[in-house]
């Protein structure tokens, strides 16, 4: 007759097996009630795994939808605040120009006129609004400053404004600005307006050679894109989310602040100066126009996005609830695992302290 055996040390390193098994499905179990869903979703959903994946892939692809959205959304609040505050500023200028009148007076003139002047500066400052590090009213080119200092005395602008006076009244044997008569400001102003308006492109002379027939306005005071920044919303729908520099809004505004600095002087002829302050009257309200009209585009643009978030957050929250059919586990039964194998770990442990504690120099 045999007799067996069963050796301590065997005994020992099967509890340290089990202990290794048990805490690693524990760490798997506490991860499911952590999180609600299958520690290794590969496992646990098979063949059905490749749609667990297209799932979650759609619910990424949504949240970066609705991230690029909520960046639009800023763009166009930001942008229609600014040509807010333009539209406000192009109503002084409107007040300051009603407000002179017929009149001649050289010290309401010089008030009308710094007042224009810093309507012209302070709306400069709005058209190079930024936004994280873009401009606002650059076009595509939201890297590039749009807007040149016009206001400020002897910009591009102002420079380029009196070479084309001069070049006038050279042309017309006018020998200066107080001898023009209406006539002479009427045909002035409509060469400027064409001028300003892009319709009629620089000449040699009175201009260098070198920008001899380019535009007025992208040559002195704007370095904005024609193109503006559009932006996908969702997946079949593209809408345009920011406006320019070179619309004619801001066109009409800095031709209305040019010919009031340059004319709102009381060395002008009354016949002459109320022609300028007409035509001016009038050109502030075609700005003022054509920034309601940018505002307008570009709140339609702000509530396509917003209905747009609204259509993927449905989206995103129909395709969670499938997901997580497919992916969630119960909560209660992960706790009640993770509760079975703490209690398993625990006896294994003891059982290997005792185990430990085996020796036959106690029976001896």
């Amino acid at each position: 007759m045999k007799t067996s055996f069963v050796s301590s040390l065997s005994l020992q390193t099967t509890m340290r097996t089990a202990v290794a098994k048990a805490q690693q499905d524990m760490v798997a179990a506490q991860q499911e009630v952590t999180t609600g869903r299958h520690a290794d979703v590969g496992v646990a959903l098979g063949a059905t795994t490749a749609r667990s994946l297209d799932l979650t892939r759609d619910v990424l692809r949504i949240k970066s939808m609705l991230t690029t959205n909520s960046l639009a959304t800023q763009r166009l609040e930001s942008s229609e605040e600014a040509l807010s505050k333009m539209a406000e500023l192009g109503q002084k200028v409107l007040d300051s120009l009603v407000g002179i009148g017929s009149s001649s007076d050289a010290t309401n003139l010089d008030v009308a006129r710094t007042a224009i002047q810093n309507s012209l500066d302070t709306f400069s400052n709005f058209a190079n609004t930024s936004v994280n590090g873009e401009y606002l009213f650059s076009g595509i080119n939201t890297d590039v400053k749009p807007f040149e200092d016009v206001a400020k005395e002897g910009s591009a602008a102002i420079t380029a404004f009196g070479a084309e006076l001069n070049f006038f009244m050279t042309n017309n044997g006018i020998a200066s600005k107080s001898d023009m008569t209406k006539a002479d400001m009427d045909a002035f102003l409509t060469e400027m307006e064409a001028k300003l308006d892009g319709t009629s492109l620089l000449t040699d002379p009175p201009h260098d050679p070198a920008v001899a027939g380019q535009d007025f306005w992208s040559t002195f005071v704007s370095s904005a894109s024609d193109d503006n920044m559009k932006s996908r919303i969702t997946q079949s729908e593209i809408v345009q989310t920011s406006t320019n520099a070179n619309s004619q809004g801001m066109r009409k505004f800095v031709l209305t602040s040019l010919v009031s600095i340059e004319f709102l002087t009381s060395d002008m002829s009354d016949v002459a100066k109320e022609e300028a302050v007409s035509r001016s009257t009038g050109y502030i309200g075609q700005a003022m126009s054509g920034l309601t009209g940018e505002r307008a585009t570009l709140g339609l643009s702000a509530e396509r996005v917003k209905k747009a978030d609204e259509t993927l957050d449905a989206q995103m929250n129909i395709i969670e609830v499938h997901l997580n059919d497919l992916e969630a586990v119960d909560a209660y039964e992960a706790s009640t695992r993770v509760k079975g194998l703490e209690a398993l770990v625990e006896t294994a442990y003891t059982l290997t302290a005792r185990l430990q504690q085996l020796s036959l120099v106690n029976f001896l």
